[in-house]
């Protein structure tokens, strides 16, 4: 058995359901009333026209943040063929963005695109381990930075050129290494 606050929750959900009931219907029923004007040929009427144009610009500007396009219908020749979403162009900063991979810390690698404190920890992660990025086909050895990732990044990134544990003495001898003593 509900208790007297449990009851009087009960009875202000269910007048809110009905009410937003009331309020979608009339809104359907206006609506059907204008798109029925509109088969007759009478223009619809100014705030609906208004509403209808804010509404398509909110959704595109949606669209655009997210860097999706909606998809279009494009006419060749009596049919119809829907396009899919594509990727807009992404403005690339200048020079001024360049980061260097193997000085920057966490903070400041999260400023480039598609690299969130995950990512970003895990690239510093990778340079502490193994010792500083080479080029960008060594910073492609991170956990999530795929093909796609890197071409992003590649002109916003440097490479400064510090020494590399896998560059050390012993290694970049001209000896072959089959020759050294053990």
């Amino acid at each position: 058995m509900p208790t007297p606050a449990e009851r009087q929750a009960l009875l202000f959900l269910a007048a809110v359901a009905v009410i937003g009931g009331g309020v979608r219907a009339a809104g359907t029923r206006t609506l059907a009333r204008e798109v029925t004007r509109a088969e007759r040929g009478v223009a619809p009427s100014a705030e609906l026209a208004t509403r209808a144009l804010d509404a398509q610009i909110a959704a595109v500007d949606s669209a655009r943040r997210r860097g999706r396009v909606p998809k279009a219908t494009v006419r060749t020749g009596s049919a119809r063929k829907k396009t899919e979403p594509t990727l807009l162009p992404r403005a690339v900063p200048g020079p001024a963005l360049s980061i260097d991979v193997n000085a920057a810390s966490a903070a400041e690698l999260e400023r480039l695109p598609r690299v969130g404190p995950a990512l970003a920890a895990r690239i510093v992660a990778w340079r502490e381990a193994h010792g500083p990025f080479e080029s960008m086909e060594s910073l492609r050895h991170v956990r999530g930075i795929g093909p796609a990732t890197a071409r992003m990044l590649a002109p916003l990134v440097t490479f400064s050129g510090r020494h590399s544990p896998f560059q050390s003495e012993a290694f970049a001898s001209p000896i072959p290494r089959a020759l050294y003593v053990s």
